[in-house]
């Protein structure tokens, strides 16, 4: 069977590129320099990629109706924390699952869906293409992922060419695109989510790196014309002028499975999760959760000293990591330690026991 299109929310690597203010522009693009007068403002925003539309047999004719690929995403200051939606999600406002909203209804059904879905107000809309996060992830130099499992599927009608072995990889554009559509293993779709929160991680860290400035801007202004969006170009950079400074927080939606295909939202569930992940505050102290490092080398041995300084006790295992991140599905926890290591959090499907810290050759100079 065909996979459906899905790929990357790189809407963020698009919005949080507010870092180009600085680069000089051409004659008649002073009207987009942003300006800040104060506090970046809060907002709801739905981030979504429409897969691609055939007009016939083996024919893709452009971006199609369907968004497979759906993220709810809050902006709160300089932090971001989003939690992505399930494809297969069940709205009884569609009255099917929620990847058909945006082909019945557009961007403004697809966000009251999201909105049902999250039980938070989202207030703007940003759609992708294909090519436009391809074209991102070639601005920032590609990113570095660490397969686990032999990774390997062909269709030729959607010119997808998957053949990833185990191991260290580094991936432009087409090819990272590729490795977030896959979704020919066990979990699915949620293996697939938590593929793109990890190089979406990956992405937006390039894109604090100065040196990434010149190829972004270029992007930027190439992709924005490609985009289903209520925002302007001035808003988004005048919304997100310290891409510098940003913490990031990527979550999935908690669901059960329910009758046939469909997926229900396990409402217990995000009560309990979804609160203090939109809400959390830093604990003054460390919480008393199992903390576990896993890297090579001087990162590693680094953040042992580290913790064992602030009288933590962290296991630790020798092992290939692609990108710094933290992984956990406390809210408060993860915020801590996050924090206090100065990575992207993100909480996987998959239960993770306490607090997982991966250390890659980027944490330390």
């Amino acid at each position: 069977m065909r996979p459906r299109l899905s790929f990357l929310l790189l809407a963020l690597a698009l919005f949080l590129l507010g870092g180009v203010l600085s680069l000089p522009r051409p004659q008649g693009e002073a009207a987009v320099r942003p300006s800040r007068a104060g506090a970046l403002p809060e907002m709801g925003l739905v981030v979504a990629a429409r897969d691609i539309e055939y007009c016939g047999y083996h024919t893709p004719c452009g971006p199609g109706s369907r968004t497979d690929t759906i993220f709810y995403v809050r902006l709160l200051g300089e932090e971001v924390r989003a939690v992505a939606i399930p494809r297969d999600l069940y709205s009884p406002l569609v009255g099917g699952k929620i990847n058909a909203a945006y082909g019945r209804g557009g961007a403004e059904l697809l966000k009251r869906a999201v909105e049902e879905a999250v039980g938070m107000v989202a207030e703007r809309h940003l759609i992708l293409t294909l090519d436009s996060v391809a074209k991102v992830v070639d601005a920032v130099g590609g990113v570095e992922v660490v397969v686990e499992r032999p990774m390997h599927y062909e269709d030729r009608a959607a010119k997808l060419f998957i053949h990833l072995e185990p191991g260290r990889h580094h991936l432009r554009g087409a090819e990272a695109v590729a490795y977030m559509r896959f979704r020919h293993d066990a979990l699915g779709d949620y293996a697939r989510l938590d593929r793109i929160k990890g190089v979406l991680a990956q992405v937006l860290k390039r894109a604090q790196n100065p040196a990434t400035w010149p190829a972004l801007s270029l992007a930027l202004r190439e992709v924005w014309r490609e985009l289903d969006t209520d925002l302007t170009l001035e808003e988004a950079l005048a919304q997100l002028p310290a891409v510098r400074g940003l913490k990031l927080s990527l979550a999935t939606l908690p669901t059960r499975e329910g009758p046939g295909t469909f997926l229900y939202v396990d409402e217990e569930r995000k009560a309990a999760f979804l609160s203090p992940f939109f809400g959390t505050t830093l604990p003054l102290e460390p919480p008393e959760v199992p903390v576990h490092l896993k890297g090579e080398g001087p990162a590693l041995a680094w953040a042992r000293a580290w913790l064992s300084a602030l009288g933590l006790k962290p296991t630790w295992e020798e092992a290939p990591v692609a990108r710094s991140a933290l992984y956990t599905q406390d809210p408060v926890a993860g915020a801590y330690f996050a924090d206090l290591f100065h990575l992207p959090l993100l909480a996987p499907h998959l239960p993770v026991e306490g607090v997982v810290v991966e250390l890659g050759p980027d944490l330390l100079p």
